[in-house]
């Protein structure tokens, strides 16, 4: 109803600017109610096969139809990835939620780099995830800005704290979202401070591939399923 009163009002009146605030308010009423959503529907594993590099390439369409004027979108991709066992809706719900992490880690502006490719983790490796990592073949995606950083304060509550979130008019529910999607499929994420000498955060994300069947899992999970998130 606000969107079909805003062309009956004067423009730049007081009512106009109520109403719009309304629309906003209501915009992201419906936001949270499609994490919420989202959430609920993780553990409906469909480990269909998608290309990483299909699904990125529409989080970039979508990025630059923001006109985000003072942030920059790097790719380092390679074309010829393997397919992940993940539904390609989950997976760009996934990936979204990390790069606007990252767009919004820098409000000045600043860049954002996304980039993916296959490893092989080892048992050390995988209990370096948060999830339900196992060993063998995976693809990893890594998504990185030039922000400030996460204090170490801040970090130690990540995936521990339900709806913790430093955002204002957030619910903490973006990276929880992301989080149980990663689990429910066998993947596992990280969140760390950009190796030195850069600054910002970096999250990377390990997903099993289609053409693999998911070995053991290794257990390493934190008190509770969520985090900071958008």
């Amino acid at each position: 109803f606000s969107d079909l009163a805003t062309p009956l009002l004067p423009a730049g009146s007081q009512a106009a600017k109520f109403v719009a605030e309304i629309s906003k308010v209501g915009q992201r009423g419906i936001v949270f109610t499609q994490q919420l959503h989202q959430l609920s529907r993780s553990g409906q594993v469909k480990p269909n096969p998608t290309a990483v590099a299909a699904v990125l390439a529409k989080e970039e369409v979508r990025l630059r139809a923001l006109s985000l004027s003072n942030h920059y979108f790097e790719k380092d991709v390679p074309p010829n990835l393997p397919p992940v066992a993940m539904e390609a809706g989950l997976l760009q719900t996934t990936l979204a939620h990390l790069i606007e992490n990252g767009v919004e880690a820098c409000p000045q502006g600043g860049v954002v780099r996304v980039a993916a490719r296959p490893v092989e983790l080892t048992e050390a490796d995988a209990r370096g995830y948060l999830g339900r990592v196992g060993v063998g073949g995976h693809l990893q995606v890594s998504v990185s800005d030039t922000g400030p950083g996460i204090k170490p304060d801040v970090r130690r509550r990540l995936f521990v704290e339900p709806f913790f979130t430093t955002k204002v008019r957030h619910r903490g529910l973006g990276l929880a979202v992301a989080y149980r999607v990663l689990c429910s499929h066998r993947g596992g994420i990280q969140v760390e401070p950009v190796p030195s000498p850069g600054t910002g955060t970096l999250a990377k994300v390990v997903l099993p591939l289609a053409t693999v069947r998911p070995p053991a899992v290794i257990p390493n999970q934190p008190i509770a399923a969520t985090a900071v998130g958008g």
